[in-house]
C-alpha cells in the first residue's frame, strides 16, 4: 500500500469538522498554537464533532486520521495540534475502539518509509495515551502489545542512535506501566518476555553510547537532558520487572535482576571496546545510565566477567580511562551518578584482580589530565578525589611529585578565588603523600614548606587511615587475622563518611540493633536495607562492607551526590524516615528509643500567664560556649536552627582558635608518623591554626554537663527581644525556658559547632574544647505546670561522632564507640562512674576498625584543633537496665538474612584462598 492510496479518500466529500481542522493546520503550520487559541479551537471543534443528530461518525473520523497521517509523512507535525485532534477523536469511543483494533491498517503504516520515525512514534504514543479509561484493559492493552511486538521489533534493525524516537517509545512504555498499576486488576510486565526486555535495554545502551549531546545553545542541552530523563525512568522499571524467560514461567525474585546484570555486562563490554578503530568517541550521555546501576551489581558483574576471561586488565583500563575522560561532562549528568565512587571502585577492581601494572599505566596516562581539571570549579572536586586515591595507592613517588610540580600555580589561583574546600583537601593530600613515602626528601620542596609552615596539620587518625589503606593495597593476602571480633568497617564510597558514621552509631545502640535484626520489614524500603547492612556488620567475616544501596536509598533528595554533608542532618532525616516507615506496622519501637519531647514555656512578667509549646525531635541541638576576652564573660550560640538550613548561599571560612596544639606537640606527632625528613616547623615561620575564641579552661563551663544544663536555663526576653503575650495583647518582658518531658532510651546530643557571624556574613566553626563525662545527669519534668514531677535520670556515654576539618561541607567524620560491660558488683554505688571500668572502645573510621580507649579519644581531640566531637549518644541506665544487658546481646537474626551473609562469607573465603595462592 503506497502513500497515495492511503489518502485517496481525502478527495471525497469533506465534513465541516475536517475542513475546520485543515484550516487550523494550515494557519499554524510553522508556529505553536497559543493556549487561548487552543481553548477556543477545542470548543469549536468539539461542537462540530459532537453535534446532533448522533450518527455514525466513523467515516469522518477516518478522514481526519488519514489527514493526520499525511501530515506525518510530510514532516508537518505540530505537537499541540495533534494532541488537540486525537483528544477530540477519543470522545467517540466507537470510532476509537474500531481504530485501535485495526491492526492491519497500522502494519501497513509501519511498512511505509518516513523521513522522521520519531513523528510516527509520537503519533502512536498519543493514540495510546488518549485511549478512554474504560477501554484500557481491553483494546488499549491489545493495541500496546501489537505496537511493541510489531513496530519495536521492526525498528531494531535500524541505526540505534535516534534518541528522539527512543524517548517517544519510552513514554509509551511508561504510560503502559502506569496504566497497569493504576487501572488494571493485576499488573502486567512492560515486556512479556526477557528477550524483548533485553533488546530494549541494549537499544538504550547503544543509543546512549553514541548520542552526542548538543551542549550549546543551552536550550538544546535542556532538551536532550529531558529526553534522557524520560528514557531512564522507563528502563529503570524494565530492569526491576525482569519478566520470565521465553520458555520458563519462573519469575526472578532477586533484588538484582537478570536483565540488569546482562545489561551491565553488555555496557562494560561495549565500553572496553571503545578505543577500537571502528568505534566513535564515547558519549557522555552514557553517564546517565550509571545513576541506575547498583554498585554491588556492578561489582558482581566485573568479578564474573573477569573470572570468565571476558574481561582483563587491558579492557578494564579502557573502561576506567573512558570514565575519567568524561569528567567535564555536563554537570546534570555527572551529578546524577556517584562519579568519583565509580572511578575509585574501578580502581579497586584492579587491586582485587591483581592487575597493578595496568592500574599504574592508567594513573600515568591520566594524572596530568586530572591536575588540569583542578583549576575549574565544575570539575575540581571529582578531580581531587581521584588524585587522592592515586597518591594513596601509588608505591612510587612519581604521582605525588607530578602534583607537587603543579601546585604553585594552583595555590596562586586559590589565593584569589578563596576555594577553601579545595585548599583543605590539598593540605591533607600533601601530608598524606609525605606520610606514605617516609623516604621522600621533602626538605627542598618550597611548596611543602609553605603548606606545612603556614597551614594546619590534619588529624592524626586521618593520616594513619591513609597509610593503612596504602599498605593494604599492596598486600598479597586479605588480612583476616587482624579483623577485630564482631567489628566490621564500612567502605567510603566518596564523601560518604557521614553515612558510615551514622550507621556505626545506630548499630552501636544495642536495643535498636536487636529490634532491626529480629523483625521483618517487607514494605519498608529503608528499614529493610538498614537491616541488611546491620546483618553484614553483625555476621560478615569481611573486614569491611559496602553500604552502597543504603546510601542511594536513604540519601535525602537535596543532598548532592559525592559531596560531604552534615552528619547530624542526615541522622535526623534517617530517623524520621524510619519512623514514617514504621507507621506501616503496629510497632513504635524507634519512636520509643530515640524521640525527645520538650516543652517551651513562656511566662509573661506582667500578667504571670504561661504559654506552652510542645515539640518532638531526634536530638538536642546544644549551644557551645565561647569566651569574650574583652568583656570576660561566656557567650553561647543559642541558635537552634540547623546550619544546613542557614548555609545556603553563604560561604564557609575557617575560624580562629587560640586553643591549638603546641608547636612541639605537632612536630613530635608528625615526626613519629613519617619517621623521616619531614620539614621542621620553626616557630619563627609558623602562624596560628584556624581557631575561634575559646573559654578559659574553667572546670564547670568546659564540661558537657554544664553545657547541657545551660540549655534548660531561663532566658530573659526584654528590650528588642520582648515576648508577645496573647493575654496582654502586646509585647512584654518575659522569661522563657525549656523542659525535657521524656527520657528516651538513647539521648542524642548534637553540638552546635558552627555559628553565624552577622558582621562577616559567614559561618565559623567553634573549636571550644569540652570535657565529655561518661555519665550525664538528665532532669526530666513530665508536667510543664508542676515542679513536683522533676526527676533526675542517669545516662552513660556510648559513642561519639567526631568531625575533623574546618568547614561543615568538608572535613571527615569518624566514630569512637564503646562496648559496655557493667560491673554488677558496683551497681549499688550508683554515683560512681567506674562501674564501666572494664568497657572496650573502638575507633570506627570508614573501613578501618581498631581498638581504642576513652583516653585516646580525649587526647586526640586535645592535640588536633580540627578534631571536635559533634554528635554524642548517651544510653539511659538504671539497675534493671544494666542487669538486662546480657539478654540484649542474644539476637535471633532471621534465617533469610543469615543465609545471605553465609553465602557471602563463603565467597569471601574463596577470594581469600585465590589471593593467597
Amino acid at each position: 500500500m503506497n502513500k497515495s492510496s492511503r489518502i485517496s479518500t481525502l478527495g471525497e466529500s469533506e465534513s465541516l469538522f475536517l475542513t475546520a481542522i485543515k484550516r487550523i493546520s494550515n494557519e499554524y503550520e510553522y508556529r505553536e498554537i497559543p493556549l487561548e487559541q487552543m481553548q477556543m479551537f477545542n470548543e469549536k471543534l468539539h461542537q462540530l464533532w459532537m453535534r446532533p443528530p448522533q450518527l455514525d461518525r466513523s467515516n469522518d473520523g477516518y478522514l481526519v486520521v488519514e489527514y493526520l497521517e499525511k501530515l506525518l509523512f510530510d514532516d508537518k507535525i505540530n505537537d499541540h495540534f495533534f494532541i488537540l485532534i486525537i483528544n477530540l477523536l477519543a470522545k467517540n469511543q466507537n470510532l476509537y475502539h474500531t481504530l485501535l483494533n485495526d491492526h492491519q491498517r497500522f502494519k501497513q503504516l509501519f511498512n511505509l518509509s518516513i523521513r522522521k520515525p520519531v513523528y510516527l512514534m509520537r503519533y502512536i504514543e498519543l493514540l495510546y495515551y488518549y485511549c478512554p479509561l474504560n477501554l484500557i484493559a481491553t483494546v488499549g492493552l491489545e493495541f500496546y502489545r501489537f505496537v511493541v511486538n510489531t513496530y519495536f521489533v521492526k525498528y531494531l534493525h535500524r541505526p540505534p542512535y535516534d534518541i528522539d524516537w527512543l524517548a517517544a517509545f519510552s513514554i509509551l512504555l511508561y504510560q503502559f506501566y502506569e496504566n497497569t498499576t493504576k487501572n488494571l486488576p493485576s499488573s502486567e510486565f512492560i515486556f512479556t518476555n526477557q528477550k524483548d526486555a533485553m533488546n530494549y535495554s541494549l537499544h538504550v545502551i547503544d543509543t546512549f553510547l553514541h548520542h552526542q549531546l548538543k551542549i550549546k545553545p543551552n536550550k538544546d542541552l535542556i532538551y536532550d537532558l529531558k529526553l534522557i530523563s524520560i528514557i531512564l525512568k522507563t528502563i529503570n522499571i524494565v530492569w526491576k520487572q525482569d519478566p520470565p524467560a521465553d520458555k520458563s514461567s519462573d519469575d526472578n525474585q532477586d533484588r538484582i535482576t537478570h536483565i540488569q546484570l546482562r545489561s551491565i555486562e553488555y555496557l562494560f563490554n561495549e565500553m572496553s571496546n571503545a578505543k577500537s578503530p571502528d568505534k566513535k568517541v564515547l558519549s557522555s550521555t552514557i553517564l546517565a545510565l550509571f545513576s541506575l546501576i547498583q554498585l554491588d551489581a556492578a561489582d558482581m558483574t566485573l568479578k564474573a566477567m573477569f573470572f570468565d576471561d571476558r574481561l582483563n586488565g587491558e579492557r578494564l583500563s579502557i573502561i576506567l580511562k573512558c570514565l575519567i575522560e568524561l569528567i567535564d561532562a555536563p554537570l546534570p549528568l555527572i551529578q546524577s551518578m556517584p562519579y568519583e565512587t565509580w572511578i575509585t571502585g574501578l580502581c579497586l577492581a584492579f587491586t582485587t584482580f591483581q592487575q597493578h601494572d595496568y592500574l599504574i599505566k592508567v594513573i600515568d596516562e591520566t594524572t596530568v589530565f586530572l591536575i588540569g581539571h583542578l583549576f575549574y570549579s565544575e570539575t575540581y572536586d571529582n578531580a581531587i578525589q581521584i588524585l587522592f586515591w592515586f597518591v594513596r595507592y601509588d608505591k612510587r613517588m612519581q604521582t605525588f611529585r607530578m602534583i607537587l610540580n603543579r601546585l604553585p600555580n594552583l595555590l596562586e589561583q586559590l589565593s584569589t578565588n578563596h576555594n577553601d574546600d579545595l585548599k583543605t583537601k590539598i593540605i591533607e593530600l600533601c601530608h598524606m603523600g609525605v606520610a606514605i613515602h617516609p623516604e621522600y626528601d621533602s626538605s627542598n620542596e618550597i611548596v611543602l614548606k609553605q603548606i606545612f609552615h603556614s597551614l594546619p596539620q590534619p588529624d592524626l587518625n586521618i593520616l594513619l587511615n591513609h597509610k593503612t589503606i596504602h599498605e593494604r593495597f599492596h598486600s598479597m593476602t586479605i588480612e583476616t587475622n587482624n579483623k577485630i571480633k564482631n567489628r566490621v568497617g564500612i567502605i567510603n564510597l566518596g564523601n560518604t563518611c557521614y553515612v558510615n558514621s551514622v550507621l556505626q552509631a545506630l548499630y552501636q545502640c544495642d536495643l535498636f540493633r536487636k529490634y532491626i535484626l529480629e523483625h521483618r520489614f517487607e514494605q519498608q524500603t529503608v528499614l529493610r536495607e538498614l537491616q541488611i547492612s546491620f546483618a553484614q556488620l553483625n555476621l560478615s567475616e569481611r573486614p569491611y562492607i559496602s553500604a552502597a544501596n543504603l546510601v542511594q536509598i536513604a540519601r535525602p533528595s537535596w543532598f548532592a551526590i559525592n559531596e560531604q554533608q552534615d552528619c547530624a542532618e542526615f541522622l535526623g532525616y534517617l530517623l524520621d524516615t524510619m519512623k514514617d516507615e514504621e507507621k506501616k506496622s503496629p510497632s513504635s519501637k524507634i519512636e520509643q528509643l530515640f524521640t525527645i519531647r520538650t516543652c517551651q514555656i513562656n511566662r509573661c512578667q506582667r500578667c504571670s500567664i504561661e504559654s506552652y509549646r510542645e515539640e518532638t525531635s531526634n536530638y538536642l541541638f546544644l549551644p557551645i560556649p565561647t569566651f569574650d576576652s574583652q568583656n570576660e564573660h561566656l557567650n553561647y550560640n543559642q541558635s537552634a536552627m540547623p546550619v544546613s538550613v542557614m548555609k545556603n548561599g553563604l560561604k564557609f571560612y575557617a575560624a580562629s582558635n587560640t586553643n591549638s596544639a603546641s608547636e612541639d606537640q605537632a612536630r613530635s606527632i608528625a615526626t613519629s608518623l613519617v619517621q623521616s625528613n619531614l620539614i621542621s616547623r620553626s616557630s619563627s615561620h609558623s602562624s596560628p591554626l584556624p581557631t575561634t575564641n575559646v573559654i578559659n579552661p574553667k572546670e564547670n563551663s568546659s564540661n558537657l554537663q554544664y553545657v547541657f544544663d545551660y540549655y534548660f536555663q531561663k532566658e530573659e526576653l526584654k528590650d528588642d527581644n520582648q515576648y508577645r503575650c496573647e493575654h496582654c495583647r502586646s509585647l512584654q518582658n518575659a522569661e522563657r525556658y525549656t523542659i525535657l518531658q521524656t527520657a528516651p532510651e538513647y539521648l542524642i546530643l548534637s553540638l552546635n559547632r558552627f555559628e553565624y557571624d552577622k558582621k562577616t556574613n559567614i559561618f565559623r566553626k567553634v573549636f571550644t574544647k569540652i570535657n565529655y563525662p561518661k555519665v550525664l545527669n538528665v532532669p526530666i519534668n513530665r508536667s510543664p505546670k508542676s515542679r513536683n514531677h522533676l526527676i533526675s535520670i542517669k545516662y552513660c556515654l556510648v559513642l561519639i561522632i567526631v568531625h575533623t576539618g574546618y568547614t561543615l561541607h568538608g572535613g571527615h567524620y569518624y566514630v569512637y564507640a564503646r562496648e559496655i560491660k557493667p560491673l554488677l558488683s558496683k551497681l549499688k554505688n550508683h554515683d560512681q562512674e567506674d562501674y564501666f571500668s572494664n568497657d572496650e572502645w573502638f575507633l570506627l573510621n570508614d573501613d578501618q576498625v581498631q581498638m581504642s580507649s576513652y583516653e585516646a579519644m580525649i587526647e586526640n581531640c586535645a592535640q588536633y584543633t580540627s578534631a571536635t566531637p559533634y554528635i554524642l549518644v548517651y544510653k539511659r541506665i538504671d539497675k534493671q537496665r544494666l542487669e538486662e544487658m546480657d539478654k540484649i546481646k542474644h539476637i535471633h537474626v532471621h534465617e533469610s538474612l543469615t543465609q545471605q551473609i553465609h553465602a557471602d562469607n563463603m565467597t569471601y573465603a574463596c577470594e581469600s584462598e585465590k589471593q593467597s595462592s
